[in-house]
């Protein structure tokens, strides 16, 4: 039975603080890499060409940067609404309110709907081309769906769990293939010179920056364990910068090898292909390796729906305690897990299934309707998540200034930040010029009526609750704000007002 509170007058909380880094380290892992690796490296390649593994080591240092901007926050604040709370607490509550309007609606397009769509769609060429079964597309997607809830349903530690073992399972056969190609020198040999502009430019390089950065979407993904998590000060900013580390490590080394793989004048075969790394296995390792490669995706793509549900559901929980939402959005389920959050996610993401179901693009779009779907929604959610970046970013910069960091030596930590806010803008550059034509601009109008939406939201509670907004996330703010990390301080313990 679900249950909306503890007490008469206590808030409602989530479950137990038993989770540890690993846990928070799960999380925050399964953004996607592998998807990333196997799908959207194509786009950095058509940009780069063999120039891709240098956008892509630029672009990690891009998401580092971010990541450090994400570790200032979570040193302070802890709580179950991530990215509201840190705005609240660190800018004003009105901001936070108006960012977790546009992040969470972001979430929902990006990952919470979106990636079923592509769910569905990539498991149906796995049953068509390793299976020879053609059932209709959408069959994966509702079962991926289920099980993303039932796990989400039962325990934040089962689905966390769920998490790690699809991204361990999923890495390996990445990493064999990789390694392969590499050991067998590629297409014409190893040459370090994908990491310099010999064959490109450096307009070119940038221009790749701009995808490779959108590898990283999603690495925030921890700070929403935070209020079940044992050290939350400590946990969440090192697993954030732990699991950018680790993919900028993965994605090196696999975009290298892709590079080699297909060779100076193979760049285009790569950019074209709708499998390019299973491909690459099945020319360099065997055929057996392009099976494991595309299940390897799938694999992935469940992990990246579960942090998802687990991320979204737990910030429209928050705003619910909050009083921000209906009382509904804070019931728990036996687990203490939000079922009123998890309901959402999950009736959303139907709503879009659905849609790419019943949408004919017709001429306008060359691609299969819901591949096209996928790719109005991901825009959306992009758009948005990267909106939120900027202004996190610009918050850092007000910590650190009214933490008391104005000496000469501590310019490395504003440079830091400010390559941290390029990063996001970077993205908006490279999505936005050229403008999009239909129907893929309209992931640009649908962003607008959303942030636009967020707005009338935010005004409307700022009239009717004052007294709620000045309170806001004010529970994330605990004795413990800004405990620094061990060995790695990233900001000097300080008073937050």
């Amino acid at each position: 039975m679900a249950q909306l509170s503890s007490r008469q007058g206590e808030q409602p909380r989530l479950g137990e603080q038993n989770l540890t880094v690993i846990h928070a380290v799960g999380q925050s892992l399964a953004i996607g890499p592998i998807f990333s690796a196997g799908i959207i490296s194509g786009l950095v390649a058509s940009a780069a060409g063999y120039s891709t593994p240098l956008s892509v080591l630029l672009g990690s240092i891009g998401a580092l940067a971010l990541g450090y901007v994400i570790a200032l926050y979570a040193q302070r604040f802890a709580g179950a609404g991530a990215m509201y709370e840190y705005l609240a607490r660190a800018t004003a509550p009105a901001i936070g309110i108006f960012g977790a309007g546009l992040y969470f609606l972001g979430s929902l397009f990006l990952g919470a709907g979106g990636i079923y769509i592509a769910l569905g769609y990539v498991s149906n060429n796995f049953f068509v081309n390793h299976l020879s079964w053609n059932p209709p597309w959408w069959i994966g997607s509702f079962i991926a769906l289920a099980i993303v809830f039932a796990l989400n349903h039962f325990g934040v530690r089962l689905a966390i769990r769920g998490i790690l073992v699809l991204a361990f399972l999923s890495f390996i056969p990445f990493v064999v293939t990789s390694i392969v190609i590499i050991a067998k020198g590629g297409f014409s040999g190893n040459d370090l010179t994908t990491f310099g502009t010999h064959y490109s430019s450096w307009n070119a390089v940038f221009n790749g920056v701009l995808f490779a950065v959108t590898l990283f979407i999603g690495f925030e993904a921890a700070a929403s364990i935070a209020e079940e998590c044992r050290e939350p000060r400590r946990a969440i900013p090192i697993a954030v910068l732990t699991a950018i580390a680790l993919c900028a490590v993965f994605y090196i080394l696999v975009n290298y090898a892709a590079t080699i793989g297909y060779g100076q004048k193979g760049i285009g075969s790569w950019a074209a292909s709708t499998s390019p790394i299973a491909d690459l296995g099945n020319k360099y390792v065997g055929k057996w390796m392009g099976f494991l490669i595309d299940l390897a995706i799938i694999f992935d793509m469940m992990s990246l729906s579960l942090a998802i549900m687990v991320s979204t559901a737990r910030g429209f929980f928050a705003l619910g305690r909050d009083g921000f939402l209906p009382r509904w959005t804070t019931a728990l389920s036996p687990a203490g897990t939000p079922l009123g959050g998890n309901v959402i996610v999950a009736a959303w993401s139907l709503v879009l299934i659905v849609w790419a179901i019943i949408q004919s693009w017709g001429k306008s779009s060359p691609l299969p309707s819901e591949v096209q779907t996928f790719f109005v929604t991901t825009a959306v959610g992009s758009y948005l998540v990267e909106l939120i970046y900027i202004f996190l970013a610009l918050g850092a910069l007000w910590i650190l200034w009214s933490s008391g960091r104005r000496r000469l030596q501590d310019f490395w930590a504003y440079l830091v930040v400010l390559a941290g806010l390029a990063t996001p803008i970077l993205a908006f550059k490279g999505s936005l010029s050229p403008f999009p034509v239909y129907p893929n601009n309209l992931g640009v109008w649908i962003a607008v009526a959303a942030l636009v939406i967020a707005a009338l939201w935010t005004i409307v509670i700022m009239m009717t609750r004052p007294e709620r907004v000045s309170q806001a996330a004010l529970y994330a703010v605990g004795e413990d704000a800004a405990l620094p990390i061990r060995g790695m301080e990233l900001a000097p313990d300080a008073p937050l007002e």
